[in-house]
């Protein structure tokens, strides 16, 4: 696919329903292609329930194209951040999955992991580690799967409005920061260091309980002070609280108190919706989670593969079919025009046969009717060029069209050789064969004995 058809989409859950982004990559940066959101009806406590409940509006699956991008809650991953040695991106992903197997209650084979580098020196590597469970996973895909759409990844809520804060100018890169993100579906707790998270902490309570101040307060508390044993970190300034609703002035002052910081309190609303923060973090540079299973990519692979292999073979046979016309419509055509030749052969058959046959019988009249070579012409034209001297003729062949065979004596072979050479010169005979002479003597006479073969001109030749 070209950069410029390519289509990225992210589908998040929101309060009352569902939102989705699309952007579309061309070459002089992405456009926003759709951006919308739909009312949906959830159901249940668990993650399970929710995702069985959920019935996709045809308004939405109409509309999902692309690589599509779903994030889960922090109540649904396990996030660690740790510093390991800067090594291979293989050596780190086994790395990852012994720490994760260590911290995990779940054994790995029912684990879907994956990390991201945060930061990456020439000695160390600051980790993000997520995990979530494969039962999760296969709900969404199998949510999704029911409308014919296919997730192409799956990203994390938290990590979303993270990448969001900082686009926007929210999060510093000096100093320790405090975040809380309260968006009515995941309530999580992110430190911050230089810019760089360090803890990720899940909260259980809303933060319209007042009960959310206290166990806010420990997770700070007990977070900052986790921290401190493993990096000499800055004492932070103040709180910066996101939220989707109101925080009232009574709840800000509670928890300002018992964490001994001021608290910011800012609505998300001010901020792109989380859809477009997840399209924005699977453009970004560098390394990204992907919890989406092996045998997901597999699959998607083999699909692809099976209809780039359908293509193909349409084009060879589409190919091969127009090639086959081709010399169909060629062939045709010259049987056309070979039907009409045997046709018109076919209509002057009879003619020509007859032709044929006259012109056979007038060859034969003039043959026997021809009297030039004869067999008198040729003894008149042999006896016309005898030389002075001895020469008697023993015999005498003749073949119509062919020409003479003699045979005869003389009294010197030099008689012979002259009455060779005088037949040569005749116009008559078109050359002379299989010569031969030798001396023989007989009852004391010696003798020349002699045989030659005088060829008449052939047919062509005579015409």
């Amino acid at each position: 696919m070209k950069i410029r058809d390519k289509i990225i989409t992210a589908v998040c859950r929101t309060v009352d329903g569902l939102e989705w982004t699309s952007w579309q990559l061309k070459p002089d940066g992405p456009e926003t292609l759709q951006q919308d959101s739909v009312p949906v009806i959830f159901s249940g406590n668990t993650t399970e329930e929710l995702l069985a409940s959920i019935e996709l509006p045809e308004s939405v699956t109409e509309h999902l194209t692309g690589d599509i991008t779903v994030p889960l809650r922090t109540a649904e991953l396990l996030l660690r951040i740790m510093e390991l040695p800067a090594v291979e991106a293989g050596e780190v992903a086994d790395m990852v999955g012994f720490q994760i197997d260590k911290i995990s209650p779940f054994p790995l084979d029912q684990l879907a992991i994956s990390h991201e580098i945060l930061k990456q020196t020439e000695e160390t590597s600051i980790v993000l580690m997520v995990a979530a469970k494969r039962s999760h996973i296969d709900a969404i895909g199998d949510t999704f799967q029911q409308k014919g759409v296919r997730i192409h990844s799956i990203d994390a809520r938290v990590l979303g409005w993270m990448h969001l804060l900082q686009d926007e100018g929210h999060i510093s890169t000096e100093g320790c920061e405090i975040i809380v993100i309260d968006d009515a579906i995941d309530f999580s707790l992110v430190i911050i260091e230089s810019g760089i998270p360090v803890a990720f902490r899940m909260l259980d309570t809303q933060s319209d309980d007042m009960n959310v101040v206290d166990e806010l307060a420990y997770e700070i508390g007990y977070t900052l002070t986790t921290l401190d044993t493993e990096r000499d970190l800055p004492a932070p300034s103040a709180i910066q609280f996101w939220s989707h609703g109101d925080l009232s002035a009574s709840m800000r002052a509670k928890l300002s108190e018992k964490c001994g910081l001021p608290v910011h309190h800012n609505r998300l609303a001010i901020l792109p919706p989380l859809s477009e923060g997840i399209v924005r973090r699977t453009l970004a540079d560098g390394s990204h989670i992907e919890l989406i299973p092996r045998e997901w990519v597999e699959f998607e692979n083999r699909r692809q593969l099976h209809h780039r292999f359908i293509r193909i073979f349409s084009a060879i046979a589409a190919t091969w079919l127009a090639v086959l016309l081709i010399f169909y419509t060629i062939y045709k055509v010259r049987d056309v025009r070979l039907n009409k030749v045997t046709s018109r052969v076919s209509a002057i058959d009879s003619d020509g046969k007859k032709a044929l046959l006259n012109r056979q019988e007038l060859h034969d009249l003039k043959v026997y009717t021809d009297r030039s070579g004869s067999a008198l012409e040729c003894l008149r034209e042999v006896t016309r060029m005898l030389p002075i001297g001895n020469i008697e003729f023993v015999s005498y062949n003749y073949k119509k069209g062919k020409g003479v065979t003699l045979r005869g004596t003389a009294s010197t072979d030099d008689t012979v050789y002259d009455f060779f050479a005088t037949l040569t010169a005749s116009e008559l005979f078109e050359q002379l064969k299989t010569q031969s002479v030798n001396i023989k003597t007989t009852k004391g006479v010696r003798r020349a004995v002699f045989s030659v073969t005088l060829e008449l001109p052939t047919e062509e030749e005579s015409k």
